[in-house]
């Protein structure tokens, strides 16, 4: 079945920065026109608009919109050309000479043919003029990664500093999707904001109250089917950028406990972290698999003093690993673990104790039944990845939403809206992924020979190399869910029924690839 015929309602989450250009790509990527997104981003601008003029009894306006360079000054242009429509008197300021992206370069020019009057900063008399607005639409700054807080720079700075001595002080401020300046000393304090899609990190303060700068809250839907919402290539946009002075070891080290009766398991796992960038994977089995093992070149070993199945003897070993010298950034247990009780009771003390040492965790497999029945374990950050019958062994006929919204409680997460430190991942046909705060998403797609044996270690390893490098665990999650279902669809095209879990490792590293633009040298 499509996401989008699953009647889901539109999010209700608070939304990560990132995940406003994380949805924008998605859309992209899937044929939806950017141009529609702002003209719907606009009208929900504007109708708010003219609810507010009505509200002061100044319907014909004038109405000022301040447009910054990005996509938000592009709403903005879209919004003027429906109050334009409306007969409202519409007077328009940039601070830019063009607009960065092609859709708001686009509703600009329309301003101008429509001959709405705009001023380029510093020239403002000659279509702003003397008097106060009526309103003041603040489309300067939107909502992006590292904007809350900032200090303003430049022109949007000094549009800023003028506003605040031009509008006069009984003048309303609406804002597009966050007020400039929020939570920082240069805000542009607002009387209402539309933000679009659902809320944005920083919108509220600590105690769930919406925040003093930002007035209230409306936010508006944008035209996509839900499939917008699910895994894709967008997720690429969080996924950490290299550094052009990095180092081994800067794009993190990852442990995987498993192997014992399974050992090709933790191979499989340790290629896919290794091809979703992540810079060393150690592996961490008893020694007869270590043994048996036909190891890559990149994998680094870690024989344990068990021989054939991980029992408590290791666990202190696998901790020095973890906890000295450099450490390691996460750790994932449990691909080719099995069941024999003396490993689950290992388990259960490695978590304890890693968590403890605040090191996200990756539970997956076998190491799944060392979790505590009907609930998350208590302070863990990380991911649990079951297939159907493993989560209802583990959580029973539990809604998987309400078990993260009882650990949040729990364990006295106060901005749940916000915390994106714990998954569920439910594997199958299709994913389906459950975080905190009401997050629920799914991963499609893919190809029906990714059944084979060996691709939900590739699904583990790819999550947990990702958080290696610092992603938080609901980012990885649909990152990886998005590379593997992608990649074993190249994959099967290239090998078709013969297609097992070792092709397609490789196919992971060229997806990314092409997600965050690291191909372009090639195809050039």
């Amino acid at each position: 079945m499509e996401a989008e015929d699953r009647g889901r309602e539109p999010a209700r989450w608070c939304m990560h920065w990132t995940e406003v250009g994380v949805f924008d790509d998605n859309a992209a990527a899937f044929g939806i026109d950017i141009s529609n997104l702002m003209e719907a981003a606009g009208q929900g601008l504007a109708a708010q608009a003219i609810r507010m003029l009505d509200r002061f009894g100044k319907h014909r306006g004038p109405v000022w919109i301040l447009c910054g360079p990005g996509n938000n000054g592009g709403d903005g242009f879209a919004a003027a050309i429906g109050l334009a429509e409306e007969g409202v008197d519409v007077r328009l300021l940039a601070t830019h000479l063009i607009q960065r992206s092609t859709a708001a370069q686009g509703y600009r020019e329309r301003c101008s043919a429509e001959e709405i009057p705009l001023s380029i900063w510093p020239e403002v008399k000659s279509t702003i003029g003397t008097g106060h607005p009526a309103l003041v639409i603040d489309c300067l700054v939107g909502a992006g990664p590292g904007q809350a807080g900032v200090r303003l720079r430049g022109d949007v700075a000094s549009v800023r500093n003028w506003l605040t001595e031009s509008r006069g002080r009984d003048s309303p401020v609406l804002a597009c999707d966050m007020p400039t300046g929020l939570g920082g000393p240069d805000v542009i304090t607002a009387t209402a904001t539309v933000t679009y899609h659902a809320e944005k990190w920083a919108l509220r303060n600590e105690d769930g109250q919406i925040h003093p700068d930002v007035g209230e809250i409306h936010t508006a839907n944008l035209p996509w089917s839900a499939r917008v919402e699910d895994c894709g290539p967008g997720d690429a946009r969080r996924h950490p950028p290299i550094r052009a002075d990095a180092r081994k070891g800067d794009r993190g080290r990852l442990l995987i406990v498993g192997g014992g009766p399974y050992h090709g398991a933790p191979i499989l796992a340790g290629l896919a972290a290794e091809r979703s960038g992540c810079d060393l994977i150690h592996l961490a089995m008893p020694s007869d698999a270590v043994e048996r093992v036909e190891w890559p070149l990149s994998l680094i070993p870690e024989s344990l003093q068990d021989t054939t199945h991980l029992t408590s003897l290791s666990v202190g070993p696998i901790l020095d690993r973890v906890l000295n010298g450099r450490g390691c950034q996460a750790v994932l247990i449990g691909p080719g673990l099995g069941r024999e009780g003396p490993s689950i009771d290992a388990v259960c003390e490695l978590i304890d104790k890693l968590v403890e040492a605040n090191i996200p965790l990756i539970i997956d497999a076998d190491a799944i039944r060392a979790l505590p029945s009907h609930a998350w374990p208590v302070g863990m950050v990380g991911v649990v990845t079951p297939h159907a019958d493993e989560m209802a062994h583990w959580l029973g006929a539990s809604d998987p939403a309400e078990i993260l919204q009882i650990r949040a409680r729990r364990d006295g997460i106060s901005r749940v809206v916000e915390d994106e430190s714990c998954v569920i991942v439910r594997t199958g046909v299709e994913d389906a992924l459950w975080a905190p705060g009401g997050r629920h998403c799914f991963a499609i797609g893919g190809h029906a020979r990714m059944s084979v044996g060996g691709t939900g270690d590739l699904l583990s390893g790819c999550i947990a190399g990702l958080i290696a490098q610092g992603m938080s665990p609901w980012a990885a999650s649909r990152l990886g869910c998005a590379l593997l279902r992608t990649a074993g669809a190249s994959a099967a095209l290239e090998y078709g029924p013969g297609l097992s879990a070792s092709d397609v490792p490789s196919h992971i590293a060229r997806t990314l690839a092409q997600w965050t633009g690291q191909d372009a040298d090639r195809d050039a």
